[in-house]
């Protein structure tokens, strides 16, 4: 194979300004226009034989006096339009030749309007009988069965519209190549049909006017080009942009190209499919031919209705893969979510994964784990590409039908794996799919050698395109079959059912540990409650005996003294016993209602003391929750306050007591004891054991305590404040 010299750079090509040749077609006239006066600025053609007059004749003069007063009426008409397009006016008689009918197209660009005057056909159809035959082909494309018989159908259909020796349907592909994937030619033509074109055939500026013309017809590859006079736009100073004028001079270079084809006359038509350059309709004659505009506007139709058909079939047909891959994985999900583990279900069923993107081989990496189906590379080579996948990207994801072109090790197993779909299902505990496809050696058909596109020229750094389009055989290596995008897209939502699949069982299985440890915590939780009954019952069995032991003992003393002690001593334990009681029965251990409870430790000394005391002390209590710890002291300071106020208030006898219990801001409690007996006497004895631990328990609850006599009556008030984490209604 021939290499190209240094002095060749292909970027010229790319380069070339071919949207401001200077110059036009001579099969037409181009003029320019000052669109406020409708003077003639610019004007190029053979203006003497289409309306008799030279070009130094048309500048400057005004629309009416150069082409008439039929085509000045159709300017005038469009004068008020925007026409940032060719829009087609209409056609007239040329001056002094009414046998001559003129096509008369026009749009604005670099501020001037830019008419393109070119020969009417001869005997032209009608509008309808233009419309039915578009119609036809549109129908006859329609009833084709699959894309490839719409493309072939599509150029029999065209050369028949148009009649020239050869029309290709040419489909770009990857990197600028593009190849021959239909053709109608006539028989003493050698076909084109499967060859291959090198990207600097159609250079990138050429593509891009593709896009925006739809079509591009050279009648006369001899001509001679016809310049632009003046050579600037008056209104800009700067060369004329004729980007959309159809009689746009050609790049020498497409020129010397066709004329080494043998070809005469060319027409193009873009295939745009999503906005982008799918291929085009190239139709090439031997000898020099003039399409008319009508006729290149039905051509331009046939095109359009083309592009939707390659549409519409390539969306059918990726709407059939996708639906086939669909109920596949949708099949392979349901059996892998029946499997003992994700994991364990995707090693047993990997060749069923293979089959999904029909691969010629499978291998999944978990943990620490390679199992593999089908032509793979081994497993050594696996488990370093899954490694390379896992740190090459954060995704994980590759779709190539090269893998040596990103990864240089798989020229090692090219034959096994030279295709390669893979995804990282998880980096966090290794799992890594990967489909591999077999090298598939194949051997293309260039038009010539596309490694020489364009020979040196005449002059240094000149180019001029190839002369040789004869066959010139190429056979690819490592590559395989490439993966469809229905199958990429197949992939990436079976992959991504599997993360969502292996997160599902994830959160099972810890649901499962916490339904378990559950369990295990209401059964010692039950066990609990059982073990603190046994316990309170055992608590409350031995303070009602040391009651008891009390009560016993104040029996057999005759000394008055010592019962009493023994009396208010069993009232204490009583009290203790009443906090024990409510505490276990109540939702909260480490707090008392103390309202309620005092109301408890009330009922029970009045018990005690007897019924003439039914209905004397009264509370006056809110609910207020109090630690335990400071409710076992305030009850114990309550029922001494109540013994004092019962012995010295009213000397044993029945007597009406107030108890209140209320909350003083977030923090404090404050309990109440008022009597309305005889008030303190001033011998009243304060070193008692009463008042002794009255005094003791209020300063562990870091209490104030305040005494008031009335007349009547004794009022005995205790601040507390109460722990942090109470709660006070």
């Amino acid at each position: 194979m021939a290499e190209l010299t240094p002095s060749l750079d292909l970027t010229n090509c790319d380069r070339e300004p071919i949207h401001i040749p200077g110059s036009i077609q001579p099969h037409g006239i181009l003029l320019t226009l000052d669109p406020a006066t409708l003077s003639i600025l610019q004007a190029a053609g053979e203006t003497k034989r289409f309306v008799r007059r030279d070009i130094d004749q048309l500048l400057g003069e005004g629309i009416e006096v150069a082409l008439g007063a039929d085509a000045a009426s159709l300017i005038r008409s469009s004068s008020s339009l925007d026409l940032p397009e060719p829009l087609y006016l209409g056609s007239f008689s040329a001056p002094d030749d009414p046998d001559q009918r003129l096509d008369l197209i026009a749009h604005r660009r670099d501020g001037v309007l830019i008419l393109e005057l070119e020969p009417s056909t001869p005997k032209p159809l009608t509008a309808a009988q233009m419309l039915a035959e578009v119609r036809r082909i549109s129908t006859t494309l329609e009833a084709a069965p699959d894309l490839g018989s719409v493309l072939q159908v599509a150029s029999r259909e065209v050369r028949r519209l148009v009649g020239f020796d050869r029309v290709m349907i040419y489909r770009f592909l990857d990197e600028g190549t593009g190849s021959v994937v239909a053709e109608d030619k006539s028989d003493e033509l050698d076909t084109f049909l499967n060859h291959h074109y090198p990207a600097s055939d159609i250079p990138k500026q050429a593509r891009a006017l593709y896009l925006q013309n739809l079509i591009r017809a050279i009648p006369d590859a001899g001509y001679t080009p016809a310049p632009l006079t003046p050579a600037l736009n008056p209104t800009t100073g700067k060369p004329l942009d004729m980007s959309d004028c159809a009689l746009r001079s050609v790049s020498p270079i497409h020129i010397q190209y066709l004329r080494n084809m043998n070809v005469a006359a060319s027409m193009s038509v873009s295939i745009v499919v999503d906005g982008a350059l799918w291929g085009l309709i190239a139709c090439h004659h031997t000898s020099p031919r003039l399409v008319p505009y009508e006729l290149r506007e039905s051509c331009k139709h046939v095109g359009q209705i083309l592009s939707q058909q390659v549409k519409a079939r390539g969306e059918a047909e990726l709407h059939r893969q996708e639906l086939r891959l669909t109920t596949a994985r949708d099949e392979l999900l349901g059996t892998l979510a029946r499997a003992p583990s994700v994991e364990r279900g995707l090693q047993e069923y990997l060749d069923e994964i293979r089959k999904l993107v029909a691969a010629d081989g499978a291998a999944i990496l978990s943990g620490n784990t390679i199992s593999r189906v089908g032509h793979t590379p081994t497993e050594a080579q696996t488990r370093e590409l899954a490694g390379w996948l896992m740190s090459s990207s954060p995704s994980g994801r590759i779709s190539t039908n090269s893998l040596v072109q990103r990864y240089e090790p798989a020229q090692a197993f090219a034959a096994e794996a030279s295709g390669l779909l893979a995804a990282v299902v998880s980096h966090e505990t290794p799992v890594v799919l990967m489909w591999f496809r077999m090298e598939h050696i194949e051997t293309i058909n260039w038009a010539g050698n596309p490694h020489k596109p364009v020979e040196a020229g005449g002059e240094p750094g000149a180019l001029t395109p190839r002369k040789s389009f004869e066959v010139w055989k190429e056979t690819v290596r490592h590559q395989s079959r490439s993966w469809s995008t229905a199958e990429i897209e197949g992939a990436r939502r079976f992959v991504r059912a599997i993360a969502d699949l292996r997160q599902r069982s994830a959160v099972e299985e810890l649901n499962v540990q916490l339904r378990r440890t559950l369990s295990e915590k209401e059964a010692l939780l039950a066990q609990k409650d059982l073990l603190m009954q046994e316990v309170n019952h055992r608590v409350q069995n031995s303070l009602q005996l040391v009651n008891s032991m009390l009560s016993l003992q104040a029996r057999q003393t005759s000394d008055t003294q010592v019962k009493a002690q023994f009396e208010e001593a069993s009232r204490r334990i009583m009290a203790i016993s009443t906090v024990h009681q409510r505490l276990w029965r109540s939702d909260h251990i480490q707090s008392v209602d103390f309202g309620s409870y005092v109301e408890e430790l009330r009922d029970g000394l009045l018990e005690a003391w007897g019924g003439s005391w039914t209905g004397q002390i009264k509370v006056h209590a809110s609910h207020v929750l109090v630690p335990t710890n400071q409710a076992i002291v305030l009850a114990l300071i309550l029922t001494e306050l109540l013994t004092n106020a019962v012995k010295y208030a009213y000397a044993g006898q029945p007597g009406p007591i107030d108890v209140t219990v209320r909350r003083e801001g977030q923090r404090t409690l404050r309990l109440i004891v008022r009597d309305h007996g005889v008030g303190m006497q001033e011998n009243a004895p304060t070193n008692g054991l009463g008042s002794r631990l009255i005094r003791s328990l209020s300063a562990q609850l870091g209490g104030e305590l305040e005494v008031k006599t009335l007349l009547p009556g004794t009022t005995v008030t205790l601040t507390v404040p109460v722990g942090a984490d109470s709660e006070m209604h």
